[in-house]
């Protein structure tokens, strides 16, 4: 530094016999590794102006953002014999801008958790009804354009209202986590989800299944939620069951998601009627006996 004006001075504090003949870094104190000390160094060298924002110190080492403008200053000949440096303390500015940022983080959080909350049950962690329903549609238009399966496993639990009043909401709750749980654990793929349905029904989306693959896997989650071995004493196991209607589509360009709701719907009724703790299976169209079961001591149609 040759010169300071008054108004350096009285922003940072030092006055002109204590700065004079000083590389003017010594503003930065020991922050010695701000990104925009580079920008200065490449603008020097190459003889050009810059503006840059500073974190620099007071003589009573209190901080202040400092706004740097430096501008080259020629001889006649035109060789580079100075840079004028221009301050600006706009701490208030970049504080307005944090709290600007911080609180636009806020609201991003908020509505990320709005959403969260609005696709979430608030029980059992799993997607609700509402984002089952938006999926399901998206899904099947997906499927279609790529012509591929999409199973549909409708999930209900057995006797739970006896199981309530036997041991308990809390209880009720706990095993609707458990059950949950369970069913999330045996997904194959990221596009593949579980949804609380209602009470205690969930539901089951996945793609890329045949019927046999379909049929393993309803059996695999029939078998994950009695193997929690959750006690149950007015099943027949003496264990929390649950009971599975599924069925396997083949999405076209109308949208029978709803058929395909109905069907898997359809087969959980059959199951139910046919002692629970098993699945059952729409086989859809016309076909003669429309359902195929499987499940603990059942096989065949």
């Amino acid at each position: 530094l040759i010169f300071i004006n008054p108004a350096f001075e009285r922003l940072t504090g030092y006055c002109q016999e204590e700065v004079v003949h000083r590389n003017c870094r010594f503003l930065q104190g020991e922050e010695r590794d701000q990104p925009n000390r580079a920008v200065i160094r490449d603008a020097i060298a190459r003889g050009e102006p810059c503006l840059v924002i500073l974190r620099n110190f007071r003589k009573d080492g209190s901080l202040f953002w400092n706004e740097l403008s430096m501008s080259p200053i020629f001889d006649r000949e035109g060789r580079l014999t100075h840079f004028l440096g221009i301050q600006k303390d706009i701490t208030s500015r970049v504080l307005l801008e944090e709290r600007m940022q911080a609180h636009t983080r806020s609201l991003e959080d908020h509505q990320s958790e709005l959403l969260r909350l609005a696709t979430v049950d608030g029980l059992t962690g799993v997607h609700n009804r509402r984002y089952f329903d938006t999926q399901l549609r998206i899904q099947w238009k997906i499927a279609a354009r790529q012509r591929e399966s999409l199973a549909l496993f409708f999930i209900d639990v057995d006797h739970f209202k006896a199981f309530n009043d036997h041991y308990g909401h809390p209880a009720g709750d706990e095993a609707l986590r458990a059950v949950a749980n369970q069913l999330r654990a045996a997904f194959r793929r990221e596009a593949d989800f579980v949804a609380r349905y209602g009470g205690e029904e969930f539901v089951v989306l996945t793609g890329g299944m045949n019927r046999l693959m379909a049929r393993e896997f309803a059996e695999n989650l029939r078998a994950r939620v009695q193997t929690l071995e959750i006690s149950h004493r007015a099943t027949a196991s003496g264990f929390l069951t649950i009971s599975i209607g599924f069925t396997v589509c083949v999405p076209g360009p109308d949208d029978g998601s709803e058929q395909c709701l109905e069907m898997a719907d359809r087969a959980l009724y059959q199951a139910k009627a046919l002692g629970r703790n098993r699945a059952v299976e729409h086989l859809g169209g016309d076909t003669t006996p429309p359902f195929r079961t499987t499940g603990a001591g059942c096989a065949g149609d």
